[in-house]
């Protein structure tokens, strides 16, 4: 009984350390493993000025060799749809009261990798304040936006 637990504890161990961030790279087993439990996951923060049903998030892909349409991936205050795990040119194109506000673009080399993508919305004094933001193995770090005039959206 203890070598079945004892092999049960070096498997789990195991499983936890291959599971790191730190191992998503290049295209490995691991790298598989990790976007099977993980996937791909979107993150939008927002202060109480900003409406959530007004806000559009779609997915672009730019690559000629994909066929690929403006995927629709949070609306009506809710995320819809994953974000695709394409290899290519690709972003995630920000719409606030049908107006583009900002966008979020990636270049992927390998195809299955998990990503967090990171959105933030804010409103103060009637700006609009955009920063979107890639954590993974292909990152992306944007510089927050400011829109000026939220009334003329």
């Amino acid at each position: 009984m203890t070598l079945f637990k004892n092999i049960l504890s070096t498997i789990l161990v195991t499983g936890i350390f291959a599971l790191h961030p730190s191992l998503n790279k290049g295209e490995t087993p691991i790298t598989y493993l990790q976007y099977f439990v993980y996937g791909n996951s979107l993150d939008i923060s927002t202060n109480s000025a900003i409406d959530k049903s007004l806000l559009e998030v779609k997915w672009v892909c730019e690559t000629e060799n994909i066929a690929c349409k403006d995927l629709v991936i949070f609306k009506n205050g809710k995320q819809i749809n994953d974000i695709p795990s394409a290899k290519g040119d690709q972003k995630l194109v920000v719409f606030y009261n049908e107006n583009m506000i900002g966008e979020v673009p990636q270049h992927k080399t390998i195809e299955k990798q998990a990503h967090q993508y990171n959105i933030e919305l804010l409103s103060k004094n009637n700006s609009l304040f955009f920063n979107g933001e890639i954590i993974g193995p292909s990152p992306y770090k944007g510089r927050p936006t400011t829109i000026l005039s939220v009334a003329s959206l």
